[in-house]
């Protein structure tokens, strides 16, 4: 064995002078540097067995192992290789250092300069400035629409429109100094509000773009441009309606006594137009079910203050200035017709308010925001509201044809079309889709409505041509005489300042008629009538003054024939 190997008797002797003679003890600058080399190697070192804790591909955990000879060979200088005693450093063990692993701080994000908002989930979802503005220039273009298709219309008056403007009524006395143009124009300007308050209602009730399609659809119905240009009530009443059903949706939220705002507009109606009571019953249910999402219970407390103020008021206003009159006149015309008639008339929006209800029923929120959060309608109320509004407009057909009267039904559907019509806005909303992904089938509904409208209000809006009549009577009319005539009030209107409207009676026929004749009581008769009545055919007592045909918009109509006592 070599003495070299031995229990470190060279080493310990004459040989560890010579190595350190020839290798002399590191400096205390050398000692920093190779301690610093070997922080270095331990943190590399380190890091691989944080690698080797990890389970390989192999699936088995990294075990460090000895250098080989090689290794010892390269790192070592041969001729001065340290090799410990055997007995010593055999069993010894690699040491491993005691280390934590820090995750790198991120890196400060660099200035964008300009952050983008926050996109609501849908452009309609919020009532901003820029939306409302929006809104409102739409609503300006159908109510434009509204307003040429209504001012198209023209004509001598309607017997109605006469009777109005000569009735001694505190209304009419107030409005005939305009005249029949005046009269008519503050029509229209009545009918233009009742849909604006229409689209507010929607809009509070539903959201804007579905205001704005119910009022679309309101413009163009032929109720609405009959309306319009008709100079009576009814556009007054209308009016006084849709003031109401505003007031009840704005004040869905508010205390219940804030009803009774709309208590006074819903009572007034009536008195305009008889057939505005038909719907307070109406009003009243939806008084609950507005504000029944907010309210609860409270809500039919809010109903009853509703109802009880409006009844009130109506009770005041009868013993005032009477009952309204007409309201359950019966008549003799077909049941089965006046529904036929009603469903040509109102059937498209009807049957758009009927999908638009179902649909409603079956999503709360608008198809445009199915993901909006917070509280929705239940399917209760969503039913109720549906079904209420889609049934008031049947509620004139069938009243009318229960009594057999088709006077005015032509207007009067329009009342309870105001209260569908929201429904209908609504359908036309969920046909077009999110974000008018269908633009389409809007587009559609509001051209066959469109055209509808116009073409059955054309039909409709035929007044008397009674300008030759009127010309020719005032030639052999005065104060002192009596005439008969089939529209006592068109001649009463126009020529009173020649007559009185006492003197003008209504013409019958038959034995009526051939019994006045006969008593030769009246110095004129004018008939509207295709064929020369028997009783005045070769009469010695009247000559026939004038035969009138009906020219223009008002071809078709019967002629009008004057006679006048010899």
């Amino acid at each position: 064995m070599n003495t070299h190997h031995q229990g470190g008797g060279r080493w310990a002797g004459q040989d560890r002078q010579d190595w350190q003679q020839h290798y002399p003890p590191y400096s205390e600058q050398q000692q920093q540097e190779y301690e610093g080399y070997d922080q270095q190697a331990q943190a590399y070192y380190g890091q691989q067995q944080t690698y080797g804790d990890q389970q390989g591909y192999g699936q088995q955990a990294y075990i460090p192992q000895q250098p080989t000879a090689a290794q010892q060979q390269y790192t070592t200088p041969p001729q001065h290789r340290y090799q410990p005693p055997p007995d010593e450093y055999a069993d010894a063990e690699y040491y491993v250092p005691q280390y934590t692993v820090l995750e790198p701080e991120p890196e400060p994000e660099p200035d964008p300069g300009y952050v983008l908002p926050e996109v609501p989930v849908s452009s309609w979802s919020v009532d901003n400035s820029r939306s409302a503005w929006i809104s409102r220039g739409a609503l300006v273009l159908i109510l434009l629409v509204q307003a040429g298709l209504s001012y198209r219309l023209d004509g001598s008056a309607f017997a109605q429109e006469a009777k109005f403007l000569m009735s001694d009524g505190q209304l009419s006395g107030l409005v005939a100094q305009f005249g029949l143009s005046g009269v008519r124009a503050l029509s229209l300007a009545w009918a233009l509000g009742a849909t604006a308050l229409l689209f507010g209602a929607t809009r509070m009730l539903f959201n804007s773009r579905a205001g704005l399609a119910a009022a679309a659809m309101y413009s163009v119905l032929e109720s609405t441009a009959f309306t319009g240009r008709y100079a009576s009530p009814h556009s007054l009443s209308l009016f006084l309606l849709a003031a109401a059903l505003w007031l009840l949706a704005r004040t869905r939220q508010a205390s219940p006594a804030a009803v009774l705002l709309a208590a006074p507009f819903a009572a007034l109606a009536p008195f305009a137009a008889y057939s505005a009571a038909l719907y307070l019953p109406t009003m009243t249910v939806l008084a609950v079910l507005t504000a029944y999402r907010f309210r609860g219970a409270g809500a039919f407390v809010r109903g009853a203050l509703f109802a009880a103020a409006t009844g009130a008021l109506c009770v005041v206003g009868v013993q005032l200035v009477g009952s309204p009159t007409g309201w359950n006149a019966h008549g003799t015309d077909s049941p089965l017709q006046l529904l036929k008639d009603s469903a040509q008339w109102g059937g498209v929006v009807l049957l758009v308010a009927v999908i638009g209800a179902v649909g409603y029923i079956r999503r709360a929120r608008m198809g445009e925001m199915p993901w909006a959060e917070g509280d929705a309608p239940g399917a209760v109320r969503r039913s109720l509201l549906g079904l209420t509004m889609c049934a008031t407009a049947l509620l004139a057909p069938l009243y009318q044809a229960w009594l057999g009267n088709g006077s005015s039904l032509h207007i009067h559907i329009g009342f309870g079309l105001l209260f569908a019509v929201p429904m209908a806005g609504l359908g036309v909303s969920r046909m077009m889709g999110a974000h008018f992904r269908y633009p389409q089938i809007g587009i559609m509904i509001y051209v066959a409505a469109l055209v509808i409208g116009m073409a059955q209000t054309r039909e409709l809006y035929r007044p008397p041509d009674s300008a030759r009549v009127i010309g020719a009577l005032r030639e052999v009319v005065d104060t002192k005489g009596d005439y008969l005539t089939d529209d006592p009030e068109i001649s009463a209107y126009y020529l009173r300042a020649q007559t009185r409207p006492a003197q003008w009676h209504q013409a019958e026929r038959g034995e009526a008629l051939a019994a006045a004749v006969k008593k030769g009581t009246y110095d004129a008769i004018v008939l509207r009538t295709a064929t020369v009545p028997d009783t005045l055919r070769g009469n010695e007592d009247y000559r026939l003054l004038a035969v009138l045909q009906a020219s223009g918009k008002s071809a078709g109509q019967e002629t009008y024939r004057i006679w006048v006592k010899r």
